[in-house]
């Protein structure tokens, strides 16, 4: 056992090891404000990948071989970006509206003073047992250079907080307590002067889209926009066309989840049981092969829209038959993140 390695708001690590002890010190000491890990060794654990890098640096690779010592550059990791240009992600805690502790990473744009920012709340994917980590991401520092400031939260049912406050996300959470988390974040940045109540967009993918969508509806006059990635609309649909390598978990899906066979519960919980509360322009983006979100979350949503009277543009609907659950073309992509780039300064700027 060399050592413990953990996610407080920063990535933590304690060292059993004197010699590696010693070893990441000095490595540390190389690179200030920067993050060092350990990627691969050798068998003899003499030569060794190191990648730096911190919140506004995706990293550059090292060769470390302990017989010399030595240090030797390898490659970067998106080369084209200068870190100067790059936004801070800093934690951020609250006290949600029953009274739990809960964390987060806001990104604010470098050249910004801080105040009344339009704001996108990006919930993350999962929900139970995933968080979002502290480090580079270019999603947020894309919107960053656009002038969005970003928020992830930690909300109840996500994981590294313990036990008991994953479990504060099971049995029937999703849209409301989970959700109200989402909407307690949004009012602490609104009362700290970060965020403008008048400009705040929700985007997220999976289950981050549910939020979306759960966002939407239950609190429709909060958000100016909302762009939904293959995210769930209707909750029953998720059990009945969960793929095969599901099935085992379906038990432990309903627990968490609520039980499909509750018919209220389900119609409470999904966004397109109340799509006559939305008022916010959506946008929806969805692959055409997604095999844990079917692409008809995605259809029935539309249609239930159109049969309002909302037609979705070219712009505010894509459907990727080559796609699944998350786009990995790199045209998709483009188009993806262009179409959003509009979408956003049309409702946020």
């Amino acid at each position: 056992m060399l050592g413990i390695s953990y996610f407080d708001d920063y990535p933590e690590t304690v060292y059993f090891d004197k010699a590696t002890a010693t070893m990441m010190k000095s490595l540390e000491a190389s690179f200030p404000g920067k993050r060092v890990n350990i990627t691969s060794q050798s068998e003899d654990e003499m030569l060794n990948i190191v990648l730096v890098s911190n919140d506004n640096d995706p990293g550059h690779y090292y060769l470390y071989d302990r017989n010399k010592p030595s240090l030797s550059p390898l490659v970067p990791r998106m080369e084209w970006l200068k870190p100067a240009d790059m936004s801070p992600m800093n934690p951020i805690k609250f006290t949600s509206r029953d009274g739990l502790t809960i964390r987060g990473y806001l990104t604010v744009p470098k050249d910004s003073d801080g105040k009344k920012l339009s704001l996108i709340v990006n919930p993350h994917g999962g929900p139970f047992g995933v968080r979002d980590l502290w480090g580079f991401n270019p999603e947020h520092q894309f919107f960053a250079s656009r002038g969005y400031a970003t928020v992830q939260v930690n909300y109840r049912g996500s994981g590294g907080y313990g036990r008991k406050f994953q479990q504060e996300g099971y049995g029937g959470k999703w849209g409301a307590e989970m959700q109200n988390d989402l909407t307690d974040a949004v009012n602490y940045l609104v009362e700290q002067g970060i965020a403008d109540i008048d400009k705040v967009c929700i985007y997220g993918a999976s289950y981050g889209g549910y939020a979306t969508m759960a966002g939407l509806r239950f609190t429709p006059d909060l958000y100016k926009c909302g762009i939904n990635y293959v995210g769930v609309t209707d909750v029953g649909l998720l059990f009945d066309s969960m793929p095969k390598h599901w099935e085992p978990q379906k038990e432990l899906m309903k627990g968490r989840i609520g039980d499909p066979d509750d018919k209220e519960l389900m119609k409470r919980m999904s966004p397109l049981a109340h799509v006559d509360k939305i008022k916010a322009p959506l946008m929806i983006v969805q692959g055409a092969k997604d095999p844990r979100v079917v692409k008809q979350h995605a259809t029935d949503l539309r249609d239930a829209l159109e049969d309002r009277g909302i037609e979705l543009s070219d712009d505010e609907w894509i459907m990727k038959k080559d796609e699944g659950h998350g786009f990995r073309k790199e045209e998709n992509r483009i188009e993806l993140y262009s179409k959003m780039e509009k979408f956003l300064a049309k409702h946020l700027q």
